[in-house]
């Protein structure tokens, strides 16, 4: 009996032991995939902003409507962690022309998205970055 007792407190304690480390494990865990659908929407925002800045037909529109698409397409993410850099901009060439613009010059949109992770709230610089180029078309 006396037996008995002596291996289930050795259990109680070696579960009081593992249990924690099993617990971070599988936070880290969560994390990891939070991280790999975060780099997934922002690699998906970067390529309709870019494809939607390829295809505009209204040049007066410019850098609102790329921006518009990339942050309908960052669905679940918070809009004020984003950071669209569009190179060309709007008044740089050729965009600064009455459409159409001419075939084949690069236009080139960057998403950037800072995440902050969860256990413990920890301020570690992590970012997720998705850059696409993509040649002007003509509709």
């Amino acid at each position: 009996m006396l037996r008995f007792r002596a291996v289930r407190g050795q259990n109680i304690v070696e579960f009081a032991l593992v249990f924690p480390i099993l617990l971070f494990l599988l936070v880290m865990m969560l994390e990891v995939g939070r991280l790999i659908y975060v780099q997934i929407v922002v690699t998906n925002a970067a390529w309709e902003g870019a494809r939607t800045g390829a295809t505009l037909s209204n040049p007066a529109r410019g850098d609102a409507e790329i921006v518009g698409a990339v942050q309908r397409a960052a669905y679940g993410l918070d809009p004020t962690r984003l950071r669209i850099d569009i190179n060309p901009t709007q008044y740089e060439f050729p965009r600064n022309q009455p459409a159409p613009y001419p075939r084949g010059y690069p236009l080139t949109v960057k998403v950037t998205y800072e995440v902050e992770l969860f256990p413990f709230s920890m301020k570690v610089p992590i970012s997720a970055q998705a850059t696409t180029v993509m040649e002007y078309q003509n509709p």
